[in-house]
């Protein structure tokens, strides 16, 4: 499509919205703008586009923000975002009452309305700069190494020793995960929050994982550790 045609139609995607946030009643401007954004001349593939939605609480960079909980997802894999936004989708992560973050990320995840919009995204948040890992906490030299000792005793056996995944055995990279978010995964995944839905096979598998690092501080300490991986 040349240039012109593109100009024609946002410029009439521009003149839609204008119009219909004259006629609407505030309350409903929001749904409105994010229908336009959703639905204008970029189509429902663009992930870009589609990704703004997402962008609120995971940063137009993908970045994410510790302060709300929203884990840093650029440049991950999109076989693993696209699996992690199905789960969301059909109840398979987040449903559980136990999971707040997960609660709210299946309602998030409800305006992306087809597996190719999920794909889309999945294409856009892996073409992003990866992001560097945050950690909120400092923890000793002993318990860095302690962390070590238990990634790569239990971990590395499917993440890789350099935390980099294995598509094959459907782990993912675990670079660029910050502390808090990769603890609470942990924890999550041991209590049964995440990864008992009968459907659910890699999420039964790191479920079987988690229970072998023998308690909270080792869990602290991995994901301490996750943050060292470059």
């Amino acid at each position: 499509m040349d240039g012109s045609v593109l100009t024609s139609l946002e410029n009439g995607r521009l003149e839609l919205m204008n119009y219909r946030i004259q006629q609407f009643h505030p309350a409903r401007l929001l749904t409105s703008i994010c229908f336009l954004i959703l639905a204008g001349p970029a189509s429902a593939l663009d992930g870009k586009a589609l990704f703004l939605s997402c962008a609120a609480c995971h940063g137009t960079r993908g970045e994410g923000n510790t302060k709300i909980g929203a884990p840093n997802l650029a440049g991950m894999a999109p076989w693993y975002v696209t699996r992690q936004l199905a789960n969301f989708a059909v109840g398979k992560r987040g449903a559980d009452n136990g999971d707040r973050y997960g609660n709210q990320m299946r309602e998030a995840v409800k305006v992306l309305t087809s597996d190719d919009q999920r794909n889309a995204v999945a294409d856009h948040v892996a073409k992003l700069t990866p992001q560097p890992a945050r950690s909120a906490v400092k923890i000793s030299a002993a318990d860095m190494a302690n962390g070590r000792s238990q990634f790569n005793a239990i971990c590395s056996s499917c993440h890789g020793s350099g935390g980099r995944g294995n598509p094959t055995l459907g782990a993912p990279s675990l670079i660029g995960l910050d502390t808090a978010y990769a603890e609470r995964q942990l924890v999550a995944f041991r209590d049964g929050s995440r990864g008992k839905h009968p459907d659910d096979k890699w999420g039964a598998q790191m479920r079987v994982g988690a229970s072998m690092l023998p308690n909270a501080k080792s869990i602290r300490d991995v994901a301490a550790y996750l943050t060292t991986l470059k």
